[in-house]
This record gives structure tokens, sequence and C-alpha cells, in this order.
């Protein structure tokens, strides 16, 4: 039986728009959107990283916002969150997210956990930035607006996880210790995970200080060729180091979709910490298990 997501797009709610290899941008009719890996979606996991758009949050989260601890009307973002899930075919409460921290904690969702910041900000796991679950039907959620969303499948074992990987998440190699803790818990083997690096900022527009680099530098040659100096600048591709991170782990480079989006330079379809000065909304990485 085909679940209420791809149900929903059967149906004519949907139409595609191919970005580049490997992934495409779904956008409804009622302007919400959001981009998906080819691979994940074949391989039958529901997730996507959102747009800003079809939501009803007043400037300056126009319209989409999904985190409650950014200033928003928390109506305003659980009608938005109950928009999304209606889309997905889920119930708000099935919804599972973290309070996000820049730290490497990683949180197996079981049946005790599933819930957990649908509602309220402080009821969200404390300390977190990546989750993961084997099970079906519970909608995982991080709030992103820069920071680069990792979306993780074993179609084998039947698990996910969803990452939230600044540059401090990344220089601490959390997408590798997801990726351990899938195998730990779950039993999954790195070759048969599947990978979506998601809309974020781009290299270009993320420029950072000698420090910063010098933290990348320092975590291997592989790292080091992540971070593009010129004359007056010094950039770190955080797309990049996360593949590198993915790679690193195990995975098979054939099984990693990364997007072209960039959140910093299209206003129009993403939120952006640092363009934004700080003071705006959160797009969404999520991915759900369909039950059967």
């Amino acid at each position: 039986m085909s679940s209420p997501y791809h149900a929903l797009k059967d149906a004519g709610d949907v139409m595609y728009v191919e970005v580049q290899m490997g992934t495409q941008w779904i956008k409804h009719k009622d302007g919400i959107a959001w981009e998906e890996s080819g691979q994940l979606h074949r391989a039958g996991l529901c997730h996507g990283v959102t747009g800003r758009t079809g939501g009803v949050s007043p400037a300056p989260y126009h319209s989409l916002n999904l985190a409650l601890h950014v200033g928003d009307s928390v109506s305003c973002v659980l009608e938005n969150r109950r928009r999304l899930c209606a889309h997905l075919g889920c119930r708000l409460d099935v919804l599972t997210t973290p309070q996000q921290t820049h730290e490497d904690h990683v949180i197996a969702v079981g049946d005790s956990e599933i819930g957990r910041g649908a509602g309220s900000y402080h009821d969200a796991f404390p300390h977190t930035d990546a989750l993961m679950t084997s099970r079906p039907g519970v909608l995982l959620l991080i709030c992103i607006a820069d920071c680069v969303p990792v979306i993780l499948y074993d179609p084998v074992k039947k698990a996910c996880a969803v990452i939230h990987d600044g540059w401090r998440g990344t220089a601490s190699r959390l997408a590798s210790k997801t990726v351990f803790a899938m195998q730990t818990v779950y039993g999954s083997q790195p070759r048969d995970i599947l990978a979506f690096i998601g809309p974020s900022i781009s290299r270009e527009h993320f420029e950072v200080s000698e420090a910063t680099s010098d933290i990348f530098r320092h975590m291997g040659p592989a790292y080091d060729q992540c971070v593009y100096k010129t004359a007056d600048t010094v950039c770190v591709d955080l797309w990049q180091a996360n593949q590198q991170l993915l790679l690193h782990a195990g995975l098979l480079p054939q099984h990693i979709d990364t997007t072209t989006h960039c959140a910093y330079q299209d206003e129009q379809a993403f939120y952006s910490y640092r363009r934004d000065g700080g003071h705006t909304g959160r797009m969404a990485a999520f991915a759900m298990i369909p039950a059967i």
C-alpha cells in the first residue's frame, strides 16, 4: 500500500522541477516546497529540505518559519508545522525535533521519544544536533538557516537520520559520528547508506576567520582542500567538507546527493541567518520512514 506522501503526489498536488542531477525541487499548489534526493526518494524515504514559502508567519519570518525559538508567534509556527505534516500524511504529534546547540550529540528516537519538541521548544531534546530512528511514521525534523542539513537513509535496515551541521558540527565530524551511531544501534553498513546534503550556505558566501579555517586545515588534507583563500577573504566549503566526512565514514561516492541551492544567495526561496542579520525564520530538514 502506498504512503499518504506518495498518494498526494499521485493525486497531482505537486509539480517537479529538476534542479541538478540527483535532486529535485518539489512545489505544492499552496506554495510549500522542498528539495529532495532522487536516490532517497526512490529508496522509499519521505524527506526533504523546505523553502520559506507557503506558510502564515509575518515578516521577518515570512512565511513558512518552522522554528519555535526565533521570536515568531507560536500559533503561526504550529500552523506552519501542521501544513507541512498534512503534505507528508502525518500528524503534528509525531514530529520530533531537538534544541540545536552546535554540538555532536546524536539521539536515537524510540517510542518514548516520539513527539518531543512538536508543540514546545522547551520539550525538545536539549544539546542535540542529530536524530535517528528506525520507527516508521516518525517525522524527524531539524531547523536550519545557513547550516548544512544532512539526511541519511539505510534502506536495508530501514533507519534514517537528520543532522544539523554548521561549521562547528562539521569540525566535530558529526556526520561521521551519526553514521557510526547508525552502525551501532541499527546494524547499518555504511556502503548501504544513502545521503542528501541539502540547501544551505555555499562556499562563496561562507567567509570565516583565519582561526576557523585553521580548524579545518588541522582536520587533515581532505579538509584543508575545503578552505579557499583569496587576497581578501577565507571561505570554507561546508558541502565539500560534509561529503568528505561521509566518504571517510564509508559511504559510497555515488550514494551522496548534494544540493546546488545556496540559502544565502536565494532570498526568495530560503532563510539565511547570515544574510538577514540573525533575525529570520528557519527552514526544516525532515525525514520519515513511511508506515506500511
